[in-house]
């Protein structure tokens, strides 16, 4: 059986925002199912769903998963002596040119 724990804010902070959500009624009545089945009313089991996938797909945002071999890789090309690219170092001097320090 799936558990889920109801989100409850770190401080106290009232629940003035609103959303209007609309369902086709098969997909509400699955939602409400599914939050009787765990003990929830369905509004804090959406609340609760939506915001635990909200922080999975915001930390997926700045989170970088390689295979061991990709990883590998990785680490070679790091260690590498580099190489100079004169076009880009052109180009980062022209930008600074851009911005005077007074």
């Amino acid at each position: 059986m799936i558990q889920m724990q109801e989100y409850t804010a770190p401080h106290a902070e009232a629940k003035s925002a609103r959303k209007e959500l609309k369902f086709q009624p098969s997909v509400l009545e699955v939602i409400k199912n599914a939050a009787r089945s765990v003990g929830m009313d369905p509004t804090a089991f959406i609340t609760t769903a939506a915001l635990e996938r909200a922080k999975e797909i915001e930390l997926a945002q700045y989170t970088t998963a390689l295979s061991n071999e990709q990883f590998e890789a990785f680490t070679a090309a790091v260690d590498q002596e580099g190489k100079q690219n004169d076009a880009l170092a052109s180009s980062i001097a022209k930008s600074r040119a851009l911005f005077v320090n007074d």
